[in-house]
């Protein structure tokens, strides 16, 4: 019976400990910007009612690159972007048609298109998390 006992009670310590690792945790947050194509994107704001984070770029772009790996990867970027946005990514050099929609001359460049309709920006080149996030969420308080 005591074997019973101190085997159940590592088995629950054990599931406790692996129930409350930060990697393992109930409540997670992404590790990665929730991205969609531009007519998913269009789509999901609509019924959502929620405003529209678009970024533009190409593969052969070097800050592209920097945003991608500085700006986009970090934890409060991603947070923000995946809870209060729908956030659209295109590829110049795909959807040529809608980088010419919104008049892309430079890359990167962030654009929102806000749940009434108006278009912001570009907001071109490549831009700091912190700066980004700043800017982004003023935008959206304002609107």
């Amino acid at each position: 019976m005591v074997k019973y006992g101190i085997g159940l009670a590592i088995g629950l310590a054990l599931l406790a400990g692996y129930l409350l690792s930060p990697s393992h945790s109930v409540v997670s947050s992404a590790t990665a910007v929730n991205w969609h194509n531009y007519k998913e994107g269009i789509d999901l704001a609509r019924r959502q009612k929620k405003n529209m984070v678009i970024y533009f770029h190409a593969d052969w772009c070097t800050y592209c690159g920097q945003m991608e790996k500085e700006t986009f990867g970090d934890a409060a970027v991603i947070d923000f972007l995946n809870r209060q946005t729908i956030a659209v990514k295109v590829d110049v050099d795909q959807e040529k048609r809608i980088a010419r929609q919104f008049g892309v001359r430079g890359l990167p460049a962030t654009f929102l298109l806000m749940n009434n309709g108006e278009q912001i920006g570009p907001m071109p080149g490549f831009i700091p998390p912190r700066a980004y996030l700043s800017m982004i969420s003023k935008i959206l308080s304002s609107s």
